[in-house]
């Protein structure tokens, strides 16, 4: 038998179940699967076969059940309500008068024979979505990052609407003439000026750049470029840039060409939020003891480092490992740090190392005061 044949049957059965508002019996599922309407194959050999598909659709997420009837036969029923996630929307605004819209059905397509219920969403929702996404991915945790991540592309897959209703300029504080300035930088490979505050330095200077393109990280909005003078990749936030300018007005010549190596994709989905910044990177070194899964998935972020670390920790056990991590935001890398419980800490440079002693004598002392409170 082959996955197509197996794949057909899976397709019919869902069909026959879905076009019916009153659980199906072996027998009538026979007459809608063409898979199973073989008269000469035995009524229990097609139990058998349902069983098992049925088995494996259930495996899969498909809600079937089995309902037995006064007759002593079982009767087999999908609702559309175990089956069907809703149908997305976004509107403006959510009106007081608007909001049965939420518990209204929509219909589906006409061969399933019922409706669909929707949900709707405004702006705000959205926006909301992807910042919860964003303090979830900020945790440090790369289980739940890429679950983030993961129920973030199925919303933009399902609703292509969903970044555009984002009150982006509003909310994220980006100015929309400087958005619009990057957009036509990056579509037409111009040089870029444009003024900007970095947070790590408290200063702000001129910049010059050649964009790369635009992402969306952590909550915000980023230019990845190259800087000219530093001669070096960075990301700045647009919400601190000011005063952006074409370097260059003449549209039909581009300044520079992309590297054919570079993709943007692959290097956004690198990114891990210490990483992110327009200052200079530092090496930060990191000595893990364990093997949780917690503790390999982070450890697995850095890279691996020799002598003169190793042996040099006993108080790690047996089970230890040494890794150095390039950091942009030392204060949100060493509180990811922090997030091990102890099976981590930073072993150099020393101001690192400083820095990460007095997050954790304030965390104990929050812990204290908190438990003081609560007796």
């Amino acid at each position: 038998m082959s996955a197509s044949d197996k794949l057909h049957r899976w397709l019919d059965i869902l069909a026959a179940l879905l076009s019916r508002r009153y659980p199906l019996p072996l027998s009538e599922l026979r007459r809608e699967v063409p898979g199973y309407a073989d008269e000469s194959v035995k009524e229990d050999s097609i139990l058998r076969m349902f069983e098992r598909d049925k088995g494996e659709l259930r495996e899969l997420g498909v809600v079937i059940d089995t309902i037995p009837d006064s007759d002593g036969v079982s009767r087999y029923q999908l609702r559309k309500a175990d089956f069907y996630l809703p149908l997305l929307s976004v509107c403006e605004t959510l009106l007081p008068s608007e909001t049965e819209l939420r518990q209204q059905p929509r219909y589906g397509p006409p061969t399933m024979g019922g409706s669909v219920p929707s949900l709707v969403l405004t702006p705000d929702e959205c926006h909301a979505l992807r910042r919860a996404a964003a303090r979830v991915a900020g945790l440090g945790h790369v289980e739940l990052a890429e679950d983030a991540a993961r129920a973030l592309r199925k919303l933009q897959f399902d609703l292509e609407v969903f970044a555009e209703g984002l009150p982006a300029a509003a909310v994220l504080r980006v100015d929309g003439d400087v958005f619009d300035t990057l957009t036509n930088a990056v579509a037409l490979r111009k040089r870029l000026r444009f003024t900007y505050h970095s947070m790590e330095r408290n200063e702000t200077a001129e910049r010059v750049v050649d964009p790369y393109g635009l992402v969306f990280l952590t909550g915000h909005w980023y230019l990845v470029a190259h800087d000219v003078n530093a001669q070096g990749m960075r990301q700045f936030r647009v919400s601190r840039i000011r005063s952006a300018v074409l370097g260059d007005q003449r549209k039909q010549h581009p300044d520079f060409e992309v590297p054919a190596t570079f993709d943007l994709s692959t290097y956004a989905a690198s990114r891990q939020s210490w990483e992110l910044g327009n200052g200079d990177h530092q090496t930060v070194i990191v000595a893990f003891r364990g093997d949780t899964g917690v503790v390999s998935q982070g450890r697995a972020l850095g890279e691996p480092v020799a002598a003169p670390y190793d042996g040099q920790f006993a108080w790690l056990g047996a089970t230890h490992s040494v890794r150095s991590f390039r950091v942009r935001r030392r204060d949100t890398f060493l509180r990811w740090v922090l997030s091990f419980a102890g099976d981590a800490r930073p072993v150099a440079p020393d101001d690192a190392v400083q820095e990460w002693t007095a997050l954790l004598r304030a965390s104990r002392d929050t812990q204290m005061a908190v438990a003081t409170e609560a007796e």
